[in-house]
């Protein structure tokens, strides 16, 4: 199995289109192909509730959207069930044997594929194809064994509260754990120091300190948790 992270721009899909001008994000979990249709569910992320409401009606009204329900609304996010017809590169993924493998993230014009193929030949075919008519950059590409398979799927749960713990983090958590990470904190030597390095983003020596604490608190019981499953699966 090989696995693609594609960096798409498309010029005949909905999602893309209603993008670009708007402070909108489509986040698209689930996936499922009828016909010449693509049915999916996912959550439309926008600044406020008003652009929300403005990048719903923006998006319905696009040439190959078909439908749209609302399965949950909450300020600036919806949860939302649409139809759409199938774009040119999606029928070439299809064409080619491709499958979705993870979920896509739209934002500004651009979107963030997660597609699989069974061979080498389906991959090269694929793009092949996909370049006569869409822009893409490939960010990622990894060949998935069996083995590689059975640790993920044994791992999943602990994979999703990884997940569930860094969603969960603060914007300011966030941003410190990416300062930290970015500069080099974790290198050895340092790249940059702590004091230095809480200058750079607008906090005091000691709240850069406790943040990135509360940080490595949250995150390391999950990390432990795979690692302990790791060692038990080898």
């Amino acid at each position: 199995m090989y696995i693609l992270t594609l960096d798409m721009k498309q010029y005949d899909c909905p999602f893309i289109n209603s993008s670009e001008d708007l402070e909108v994000s489509y986040y698209m979990t689930f996936w499922d192909f009828q016909g010449d249709k693509l049915i999916n569910r996912g959550y439309v992320f926008a600044t406020d509730c008003d652009e929300l409401q403005n990048s719903i009606d923006v998006l319905t009204k696009q040439p190959k959207f078909l439908k749209l329900d609302i399965l949950m609304r909450e300020r600036n996010t919806a949860l939302v069930r649409t139809e759409i017809d199938l774009t040119d590169a999606m029928s070439i993924i299809r064409k080619n044997h491709g499958y979705i493998v993870g979920p896509f993230f739209v934002r500004k014009g651009k979107e963030l594929w997660q597609v699989g193929f069974d061979t080498i030949q389906d991959v090269r075919s694929a793009l092949s194809e996909l370049d006569k008519n869409n822009e893409f950059e490939i960010k990622n590409q990894h060949k998935i064994t069996v083995e590689d398979f059975s640790k993920i799927m044994n791992s999943l749960p602990l994979i999703i509260e990884l997940i569930n713990t860094l969603d969960e983090l603060t914007a300011t958590e966030k941003m410190v754990l990416r300062a930290a990470v970015q500069y080099g904190l974790f290198e050895d030597p340092k790249k940059m120091y702590i004091d230095s390095l809480s200058k750079c983003i607008g906090l005091s020596k000691g709240s850069f300190s406790r943040k990135l604490r509360k940080v490595e608190r949250k995150i390391l019981p999950v990390v432990c948790k795979i690692l302990s499953k790791k060692e038990i699966l080898e």
